[in-house]
Protein backbone atom coordinates (compact mmCIF):
# COMPACT_ATOMS: atom_id res chain seq x y z
CA UNK A 1 0.00 0.00 0.00
CA UNK A 2 1.29 3.47 -0.40
CA UNK A 3 1.23 4.93 2.81
CA UNK A 4 4.58 7.33 4.51
CA UNK A 5 5.98 5.25 7.03
CA UNK A 6 7.73 6.57 10.31
CA UNK A 7 10.72 4.06 10.88
CA UNK A 8 14.27 5.49 10.26
CA UNK A 9 15.37 5.43 6.74
CA UNK A 10 19.36 5.32 6.07
CA UNK A 11 20.11 8.37 4.25
CA UNK A 12 17.87 11.86 3.49
CA UNK A 13 17.21 10.75 0.08
CA UNK A 14 14.97 7.93 1.47
CA UNK A 15 12.92 10.45 3.29
CA UNK A 16 9.12 11.77 2.62
CA UNK A 17 10.47 15.05 3.41
CA UNK A 18 12.57 15.22 0.90
CA UNK A 19 10.94 13.33 -1.67
CA UNK A 20 8.10 15.90 -0.84
CA UNK A 21 10.52 19.02 -1.06
CA UNK A 22 11.59 17.86 -4.62
CA UNK A 23 9.19 15.70 -6.25
CA UNK A 24 7.69 19.07 -8.35
CA UNK A 25 11.48 19.41 -9.80
CA UNK A 26 10.81 15.40 -11.30
CA UNK A 27 7.46 16.95 -12.66
CA UNK A 28 5.29 14.82 -10.53
CA UNK A 29 3.80 13.57 -6.89
CA UNK A 30 5.50 11.62 -4.20
CA UNK A 31 4.31 8.37 -3.08
CA UNK A 32 6.01 5.83 -0.84
CA UNK A 33 5.06 2.31 -1.27
CA UNK A 34 5.55 0.00 1.70
CA UNK A 35 5.37 -3.75 1.90
CA UNK A 36 5.38 -5.50 5.40
CA UNK A 37 5.45 -9.20 5.71
CA UNK A 38 6.43 -11.29 8.68
CA UNK A 39 9.48 -11.71 7.32
CA UNK A 40 10.39 -8.35 6.37
CA UNK A 41 9.66 -4.18 5.73
CA UNK A 42 10.46 -2.78 2.84
CA UNK A 43 9.69 0.64 1.35
CA UNK A 44 9.69 2.58 -1.64
CA UNK A 45 9.50 6.57 -2.48
CA UNK A 46 9.24 7.19 -5.68
CA UNK A 47 7.97 10.09 -7.83
CA UNK A 48 4.51 9.24 -9.77
CA UNK A 49 4.56 11.36 -13.13
CA UNK A 50 1.89 11.48 -15.59
CA UNK A 51 2.38 10.57 -19.17
CA UNK A 52 2.45 13.03 -21.66
CA UNK A 53 0.77 11.27 -24.80
CA UNK A 54 -1.42 9.48 -22.71
CA UNK A 55 -4.02 11.07 -20.04
CA UNK A 56 -4.58 8.32 -16.89
CA UNK A 57 -1.52 6.83 -17.58
CA UNK A 58 2.02 7.35 -15.30
CA UNK A 59 5.45 6.24 -14.68
CA UNK A 60 7.76 6.94 -11.62
CA UNK A 61 11.53 7.85 -11.11
CA UNK A 62 13.09 8.61 -8.04
CA UNK A 63 13.65 12.01 -7.16
CA UNK A 64 17.10 13.79 -7.54
CA UNK A 65 19.51 12.09 -5.16
CA UNK A 66 19.71 8.34 -4.85
CA UNK A 67 17.00 6.15 -3.48
CA UNK A 68 14.69 3.21 -4.65
CA UNK A 69 13.64 0.48 -2.55
CA UNK A 70 15.30 -0.83 0.40
CA UNK A 71 14.69 -3.03 3.21
CA UNK A 72 14.71 -1.62 6.38
CA UNK A 73 14.20 -5.28 7.84
CA UNK A 74 14.63 -8.85 6.86
CA UNK A 75 14.90 -12.11 8.71
CA UNK A 76 18.37 -14.23 8.37
CA UNK A 77 18.23 -15.72 5.02
CA UNK A 78 14.64 -13.91 3.48
CA UNK A 79 16.03 -11.48 1.70
CA UNK A 80 15.82 -12.94 -1.65
CA UNK A 81 12.13 -14.22 -0.54
CA UNK A 82 11.32 -10.32 1.06
CA UNK A 83 12.42 -9.03 -2.45
CA UNK A 84 9.85 -11.54 -4.33
CA UNK A 85 6.77 -10.36 -1.89
CA UNK A 86 7.34 -6.89 -2.70
CA UNK A 87 7.93 -7.26 -6.52
CA UNK A 88 4.56 -8.86 -6.63
CA UNK A 89 3.02 -6.83 -4.44
CA UNK A 90 4.42 -3.75 -6.28
CA UNK A 91 2.97 -5.00 -9.50
CA UNK A 92 -0.25 -4.89 -8.36
CA UNK A 93 0.11 -1.78 -7.66
CA UNK A 94 1.29 -0.40 -10.37
CA UNK A 95 -1.62 -2.22 -12.67
CA UNK A 96 -3.60 -0.79 -10.35
CA UNK A 97 -2.24 2.69 -10.43
CA UNK A 98 -2.16 2.56 -14.42
CA UNK A 99 1.69 3.04 -13.90
CA UNK A 100 3.65 1.85 -17.08
CA UNK A 101 7.43 1.48 -16.47
CA UNK A 102 9.61 2.88 -13.16
CA UNK A 103 13.49 4.46 -13.10
CA UNK A 104 15.11 4.36 -10.29
CA UNK A 105 18.74 5.78 -9.25
CA UNK A 106 19.90 3.68 -6.91
CA UNK A 107 22.00 4.51 -3.57
CA UNK A 108 25.87 4.17 -4.28
CA UNK A 109 26.37 4.09 -0.53
CA UNK A 110 23.43 1.88 0.81
CA UNK A 111 23.71 -0.24 -1.82
CA UNK A 112 20.22 -0.89 -1.97
CA UNK A 113 20.74 -2.55 -5.79
CA UNK A 114 22.55 -5.49 -5.18
CA UNK A 115 19.17 -6.64 -3.28
CA UNK A 116 16.89 -5.55 -6.60
CA UNK A 117 19.42 -5.69 -8.85
CA UNK A 118 17.22 -9.58 -10.23
CA UNK A 119 14.36 -7.32 -10.36
CA UNK A 120 15.94 -4.48 -12.76
CA UNK A 121 18.32 -3.71 -15.64
CA UNK A 122 21.18 -2.04 -14.52
CA UNK A 123 23.45 0.67 -16.03
CA UNK A 124 26.83 1.89 -14.65
CA UNK A 125 26.00 5.93 -14.89
CA UNK A 126 29.46 7.06 -13.72
CA UNK A 127 30.67 7.62 -10.20
CA UNK A 128 30.28 9.37 -7.25
CA UNK A 129 33.02 10.47 -4.67
CA UNK A 130 33.15 11.10 -1.09
CA UNK A 131 35.43 11.65 2.00
CA UNK A 132 35.53 9.43 4.52
CA UNK A 133 34.88 11.42 7.98
CA UNK A 134 35.37 8.08 10.23
CA UNK A 135 39.48 8.99 9.65
CA UNK A 136 40.65 10.56 12.81
CA UNK A 137 41.36 13.49 10.51
CA UNK A 138 39.96 13.91 7.57
CA UNK A 139 42.12 17.56 7.00
CA UNK A 140 45.05 15.61 7.50
CA UNK A 141 44.49 12.06 5.60
CA UNK A 142 41.97 12.78 2.87
CA UNK A 143 42.80 16.33 1.68
CA UNK A 144 45.87 16.61 -0.84
CA UNK A 145 48.71 18.72 -0.20
CA UNK A 146 47.25 21.39 -2.67
CA UNK A 147 43.60 21.13 -1.19
CA UNK A 148 45.36 21.86 2.28
CA UNK A 149 47.23 24.29 1.12
CA UNK A 150 44.08 26.27 -0.26
CA UNK A 151 42.49 26.11 2.82
CA UNK A 152 45.44 27.62 5.01
CA UNK A 153 45.49 30.38 1.74
CA UNK A 154 41.87 31.16 1.91
CA UNK A 155 41.88 31.65 6.04
CA UNK A 156 45.61 33.91 5.21
CA UNK A 157 43.69 36.11 3.07
CA UNK A 158 40.85 37.10 5.89
CA UNK A 159 37.52 34.51 4.19
CA UNK A 160 35.55 33.15 6.82
CA UNK A 161 32.72 30.42 6.92
CA UNK A 162 29.17 31.27 8.33
CA UNK A 163 26.49 28.96 8.75
CA UNK A 164 22.55 29.67 7.60
CA UNK A 165 20.55 26.92 8.91
CA UNK A 166 16.97 28.58 7.88
CA UNK A 167 17.84 29.41 4.21
CA UNK A 168 18.10 33.57 5.22
CA UNK A 169 21.17 33.81 2.65
CA UNK A 170 19.36 31.67 -0.26
CA UNK A 171 19.12 34.49 -2.40
CA UNK A 172 23.04 35.15 -2.62
CA UNK A 173 23.46 31.27 -3.10
CA UNK A 174 21.06 31.17 -5.91
CA UNK A 175 22.66 34.30 -7.50
CA UNK A 176 26.11 32.74 -7.01
CA UNK A 177 24.67 29.25 -8.32
CA UNK A 178 23.25 31.01 -11.53
CA UNK A 179 26.99 32.31 -12.10
CA UNK A 180 28.18 28.66 -11.80
CA UNK A 181 25.31 26.44 -13.71
CA UNK A 182 26.41 29.33 -16.69
CA UNK A 183 29.92 29.14 -16.52
CA UNK A 184 29.82 25.27 -16.67
CA UNK A 185 26.47 24.58 -18.53
CA UNK A 186 24.36 22.39 -16.16
CA UNK A 187 21.60 20.56 -17.96
CA UNK A 188 18.03 21.33 -16.85
CA UNK A 189 17.74 18.82 -14.85
CA UNK A 190 20.34 20.63 -12.24
CA UNK A 191 18.58 23.84 -12.53
CA UNK A 192 16.29 24.54 -9.56
CA UNK A 193 13.71 26.82 -8.37
CA UNK A 194 14.51 29.44 -5.82
CA UNK A 195 11.14 29.25 -4.68
CA UNK A 196 11.11 25.29 -4.52
CA UNK A 197 14.78 25.69 -2.67
CA UNK A 198 12.94 28.12 -0.19
CA UNK A 199 10.42 25.71 0.66
CA UNK A 200 13.05 22.79 1.09
CA UNK A 201 13.82 24.44 4.26
CA UNK A 202 10.49 23.96 5.57
CA UNK A 203 10.57 20.46 4.29
CA UNK A 204 13.71 19.78 5.35
CA UNK A 205 14.27 21.96 8.57
CA UNK A 206 17.35 20.39 11.17
CA UNK A 207 18.13 18.43 8.17
CA UNK A 208 19.94 20.78 5.56
CA UNK A 209 22.06 24.48 5.81
CA UNK A 210 24.38 27.00 3.92
CA UNK A 211 27.81 27.54 4.29
CA UNK A 212 28.49 30.66 3.03
CA UNK A 213 32.50 32.08 2.27
CA UNK A 214 32.84 35.49 2.95
CA UNK A 215 35.62 38.14 1.67
CA UNK A 216 35.24 41.51 2.80
CA UNK A 217 31.48 41.45 3.69
CA UNK A 218 30.66 39.69 0.18
CA UNK A 219 29.89 35.96 -0.36
CA UNK A 220 32.25 34.09 -2.62
CA UNK A 221 30.93 30.43 -2.22
CA UNK A 222 28.42 28.63 -0.88
CA UNK A 223 27.34 25.33 -0.54
CA UNK A 224 24.12 23.76 0.26
CA UNK A 225 24.42 20.49 2.47
CA UNK A 226 21.97 18.15 3.51
CA UNK A 227 22.34 15.47 5.76
CA UNK A 228 20.47 12.50 7.64
CA UNK A 229 21.33 9.25 9.36
CA UNK A 230 25.15 8.15 9.01
CA UNK A 231 25.72 10.47 5.76
CA UNK A 232 26.26 14.37 4.57
CA UNK A 233 26.00 15.73 0.92
CA UNK A 234 27.31 18.52 -0.73
CA UNK A 235 24.04 18.91 -1.96
CA UNK A 236 24.86 21.80 -4.34
CA UNK A 237 27.95 24.45 -4.49
CA UNK A 238 27.49 28.07 -6.02
CA UNK A 239 30.67 30.21 -6.69
CA UNK A 240 31.84 33.64 -7.45
CA UNK A 241 33.98 33.35 -10.55
CA UNK A 242 35.45 36.70 -9.59
CA UNK A 243 36.56 35.15 -6.29
CA UNK A 244 38.24 31.89 -7.23
CA UNK A 245 41.68 33.33 -6.24
CA UNK A 246 40.10 33.62 -2.38
CA UNK A 247 39.70 29.70 -2.65
CA UNK A 248 36.42 30.15 -0.64
CA UNK A 249 35.20 26.71 -1.61
CA UNK A 250 38.29 24.43 -0.11
CA UNK A 251 37.59 26.63 2.90
CA UNK A 252 33.80 25.45 2.73
CA UNK A 253 34.50 21.50 2.13
CA UNK A 254 37.12 21.62 5.19
CA UNK A 255 34.29 23.06 7.48
CA UNK A 256 31.86 20.48 6.27
CA UNK A 257 34.35 18.22 7.45
CA UNK A 258 35.03 19.75 10.56
CA UNK A 259 30.83 20.00 11.26
CA UNK A 260 30.62 16.48 10.29
CA UNK A 261 33.29 14.89 12.19
CA UNK A 262 31.62 16.62 15.53
CA UNK A 263 28.37 15.63 14.76
CA UNK A 264 29.30 11.93 13.73
CA UNK A 265 28.27 11.33 10.22
CA UNK A 266 30.96 8.76 8.61
CA UNK A 267 30.32 10.25 5.24
CA UNK A 268 30.81 13.28 3.35
CA UNK A 269 29.18 13.15 0.05
CA UNK A 270 30.40 15.03 -3.00
CA UNK A 271 28.61 14.18 -6.21
CA UNK A 272 29.62 12.65 -9.40
CA UNK A 273 32.28 13.86 -11.62
CA UNK A 274 30.84 13.92 -14.81
CA UNK A 275 33.97 15.55 -16.50
CA UNK A 276 37.96 15.20 -15.97
CA UNK A 277 37.99 19.00 -14.28
CA UNK A 278 35.36 18.26 -11.84
CA UNK A 279 37.03 15.14 -10.78
CA UNK A 280 40.40 16.46 -10.44
CA UNK A 281 39.14 18.84 -7.78
CA UNK A 282 36.90 16.63 -6.03
CA UNK A 283 40.08 14.60 -5.85
CA UNK A 284 41.88 17.02 -3.92
CA UNK A 285 39.45 16.34 -0.96
CA UNK A 286 39.30 12.58 -0.74
CA UNK A 287 41.91 9.71 -0.69
CA UNK A 288 38.73 7.51 -0.48
CA UNK A 289 37.92 5.16 -4.02
CA UNK A 290 35.12 6.49 -5.84
CA UNK A 291 31.93 4.28 -5.90
CA UNK A 292 29.81 3.16 -8.96
CA UNK A 293 26.08 4.80 -9.58
CA UNK A 294 23.83 2.37 -10.69
CA UNK A 295 20.12 2.94 -12.46
CA UNK A 296 17.74 0.52 -12.91
CA UNK A 297 14.85 0.76 -15.13
CA UNK A 298 11.39 -1.84 -15.61
CA UNK A 299 8.92 -1.94 -18.16
CA UNK A 300 5.68 -2.58 -15.49
CA UNK A 301 3.38 -2.90 -18.57
CA UNK A 302 4.60 -4.32 -21.49
CA UNK A 303 1.96 -3.47 -24.22
CA UNK A 304 1.41 0.37 -22.94
CA UNK A 305 4.82 0.86 -23.29
CA UNK A 306 5.00 0.00 -26.83
CA UNK A 307 2.18 2.03 -27.54
CA UNK A 308 3.33 5.13 -25.96
CA UNK A 309 6.91 4.50 -27.71
CA UNK A 310 5.37 4.45 -31.01
CA UNK A 311 3.13 7.43 -30.60
CA UNK A 312 6.07 9.22 -29.74
CA UNK A 313 8.35 8.21 -32.67
CA UNK A 314 4.82 9.16 -34.94
CA UNK A 315 4.22 12.10 -33.79
CA UNK A 316 7.76 13.91 -33.22
CA UNK A 317 10.19 11.15 -33.36
CA UNK A 318 12.60 9.78 -30.88
CA UNK A 319 15.69 12.10 -30.05
CA UNK A 320 17.59 10.00 -27.75
CA UNK A 321 17.11 6.25 -28.22
CA UNK A 322 19.45 5.70 -25.36
CA UNK A 323 16.69 7.36 -22.74
CA UNK A 324 14.18 5.24 -20.58
CA UNK A 325 11.24 5.71 -21.08
CA UNK A 326 11.68 5.47 -24.87
CA UNK A 327 8.76 7.61 -25.46
CA UNK A 328 10.21 10.46 -23.47
CA UNK A 329 13.15 10.11 -25.46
Amino acid sequence: MAVPTKQAVPDIFFTPEWNEAYAAHEGGEFYQFEHKSEIGHIIYPFIKRPVPLAEGWFDTITAFGQSGPVILESKEGQRRALVDEFDAAFQMFCDQQHIISEYIRFSSWVKNAEDFFPLYGLDMRGIVMYIDLAVEDPFRYEFSSAARQQVRRALKTGVTVEYDFNGETLDDFYRLYGLTAERNEFPDHYLFDLAMLRKSFQHLEGKQFLLNAKFEGQTVSSALIVHHGDYMHYHLVANDPAYFRCAGNSLIMAEACRYGKAHGFSQLHLGGATNDALYRFKRRFTKTEPLEILTGKRIRNVEMYGRMTELKRLQSGIQNTGHFPLYRG
